[in-house]
Parts: structure tokens; C-alpha cells; sequence
């Protein structure tokens, strides 16, 4: 796990000049994690203690939800998250994200190009050949059969056959692609390192890349339609369309760079780099570096940074996951997870830091 937290660090702080060292890192990085001893060495029982870093989770209802993260850990809760059951992905590799579209039917993707698949609700798992070994970062589905994958080197996978076969439509240039939003069969944005977002309008056959005004790495993308959507990354970095990505309004942060960024605690408390962003309704969470959580109650016009626990240290949370009435969950690492019932997140108020709004 150290040899991640400094991985992580080197992610967040490299900069846009850098990213050819940041991709000798995350191979050198995700080879010692997957080599490290598992923290759970069998499947535990149900609701044992959940001690895998998570990178990615998925609710699909009030109930029913998914975690995914190292060493091929997938998880399974019917209960809101009160009692999670383990499921074989039958891989070590690091899963990153995992989406599902029914009960039944899921993906999740990771490293070396991992993308396995249930049709099950995960009582069992299949690998799906996707013709790369390029590290998958996201994975997002529209219904059973049309999806998306993106990854390292400008990765752009497609399937129209929930997965049977994927076709590649990569970007044309060279860029790390972090996350991707589906909003129906034909409209799909990417979101990337130096500030890229990646349109298409038919179905990834071709993309486009709309101007951000800003030049650092953003990790997250999520569209709530074909309108309305938001990216962050660095340095707090919150970015908002209004216009399906035709003009972008920075909500917070500074988007520029002027070389490496510094790295320091204060600087890393001000601004801390946020890793997953989610909008449903008039609830919105972002998440990332030291347990950050940011929400907004006015359908992601403005954000709140929210109190939480400095017994936290800088543990980090990866990402976020919510339904309609703000049901869900945040995930992070050494197994962390933070609920969210009813628009509440159950955060510990003892020894919290204070909160600020964000306009």
C-alpha cells in the first residue's frame, strides 16, 4: 500500500511535461501492489471487514450496489451497504471502475487491460477479450449491450454487444483518457490528462476535443445529460457545461500550470485533487485527495467542501456513486466507505476541518 500512496502522489503533482515519467511509475507502482501480500489472503464471509483499496463502486438502486479495487477485489451489497458479500473475478490485476446496467448484468475494467464481466449480478465472472494491455481506467454502460472503456495512450474501446467484442477507436493523440460519461447510444464525453475532453455525437466512431481553457489533468467526468455536465482534477479543480461541452465554467481551482505543481501539506489541504464527480438531481458529490469530499444541493451549481475527520490523514477517497434521492456511497482507501443516505453523508463530526462554500 505504500508503494500506491506514493504512486498516487507522483499522479497527482506530475505535470503535463511529465507524463511519460508518471507512465514508468504506474507500471513500476501497480507491479509492486499486485506483488504486495494480499491484506485479505481468502474470501472473507459476509460483511467481513473490507481491507482491499477500492477504486471503483457502482449503485444501481437503494440497495444493490458494487465495490471494485485491488487485487481483483469485487464486492456485492443487497443492503444498502450494511452486509457485503465477496465475488470471484477470477483476476489480480487492480480493477479501477465497474458499471452495471440491471442486477444482473456488470463490468468492471483494469490494469493490462482487464475487463471482465457478470450476467449474474457477479456470482460469476468471465474475462472479455478487449484487445489491449493498455491500462483501463473507466468503464460506463448505456444498457446491455453499448459501453465504453477508456484508458492509458489515448485508449477508446466501443461495444455494441454488452462486451462480446470491443472496437477500438482510440484517440489520435497521445493522452492518458481517465474517465468517460455515456448519456445514450450516441452522446459520450472522455475527460483526460492536460485538460482534455473528448466529444463524440455517433457512438465513438469518431471524436472531437472541446476547449476546457485549462491545461491540467482531470480525472473525472460526469454528464447528467446532453447538457449539463462537470469534470474535475487537480489542484480542486471543479469545471461546469451548461452547453454539452461547447463552453466550460471553472467553479473552482486554478486551471493553469506552470510546470510541476508544489507539493506540500498546506498546499495539498487548500486544493486537494478530486478523483470522481456525481450529479443526480439536485445532489451533487465530488471526491478525492485526503478523504476530500465536496457536495452541492443546487444540482451542482454551487459545491460546499465538506468537515471531515483529520484522524483521516491522507488517505484518499476514489470515488463516488449515487441514485436518485441521494442514496450511495464513496470509496477510498484501505477499504473505506462512507455512506450517503437521504443526501447525508455518515462522516464522523469529531476532529473535523471546518467546511467552506464554493461559488
Amino acid at each position: 500500500d505504500v508503494e500506491f500512496r506514493v504512486l498516487n502522489r507522483f499522479h497527482i503533482h506530475l505535470g503535463v511535461q511529465s507524463r511519460r515519467i508518471l507512465r514508468v511509475l504506474l507500471a513500476v507502482g501497480l507491479a509492486a501492489l499486485a506483488l504486495a501480500p494480499r491484506l485479505v489472503a481468502a474470501a472473507p464471509p459476509s460483511n467481513e471487514r473490507i481491507a482491499d483499496n477500492l477504486y471503483g463502486t457502482r449503485f444501481l438502486n437503494d440497495d444493490d450496489a458494487w465495490v471494485v479495487g485491488a487485487f481483483g477485489t469485487i464486492y456485492r451489497t443487497r443492503d444498502r451497504g450494511k452486509t457485503w458479500q465477496s465475488q470471484a473475478s477470477h483476476t489480480q490485476e487492480p480493477l479501477f471502475a465497474v458499471d452495471f446496467t440491471d442486477t444482473k448484468e456488470g463490468w468492471a475494467v483494469g490494469r493490462s487491460g482487464v475487463i471482465v464481466h457478470t450476467d449474474n449480478g457477479g456470482d460469476s465472472w468471465t474475462a472479455q477479450p478487449s484487445q489491449t494491455d493498455h491500462h483501463l481506467f473507466d468503464v460506463d454502460f448505456v444498457d446491455d449491450e453499448v459501453g465504453c472503456a477508456v484508458g492509458d495512450w489515448g485508449t477508446i474501446l466501443i461495444t455494441k454487444n454488452g462486451g462480446e467484442t470491443w472496437e477500438t477507436h482510440s484517440f489520435s493523440r497521445d493522452v492518458i483518457l481517465n474517465s468517460v460519461s455515456m448519456v445514450d447510444r450516441k452522446h459520450a464525453w472522455i475527460a483526460g490528462e492536460a485538460g482534455t475532453v473528448l466529444v463524440t455525437e455517433n457512438g465513438g466512431l469518431t471524436w472531437s476535443e472541446q476547449h476546457t481553457g485549462v491545461d491540467k489533468t482531470l480525472f473525472a467526468i460526469h454528464f447528467a445529460d446532453q447538457q449539463r455536465g462537470w469534470a474535475v482534477g487537480m489542484d480542486a479543480l471543479i469545471l461546469h457545461t451548461q452547453d454539452g461541452g461547447a463552453t466550460w465554467e471553472l467553479q473552482n481551482g486554478s486551471g493553469q500550470t506552470g510546470g510541476l505543481e508544489q507539493v506540500g501539506a498546506g498546499q495539498t489541504f487548500d486544493n486537494p485533487t478530486l478523483y470522481a464527480v456525481t450529479v443526480v438531481g439536485p445532489n451533487g458529490y465530488a471526491v478525492g485527495e485526503i478523504g476530500a469530499i465536496f457536495s452541492s444541493r443546487d444540482a451542482g451549481k454551487t459545491w460546499t467542501r465538506e468537515q471531515v475527520p483529520q484522524s483521516w490523514g491522507v488517505s484518499w477517497l476514489r470515488d463516488v456513486s449515487i441514485v436518485p434521492g441521494a442514496n450511495g456511497m464513496m470509496v477510498g482507501a484501505g477499504g473505506r466507505r462512507v455512506a450517503i443516505a437521504d443526501g447525508r453523508i455518515d462522516i464522523p463530526r469529531e476532529s473535523t476541518h471546518a467546511a467552506e462554500t464554493l461559488h
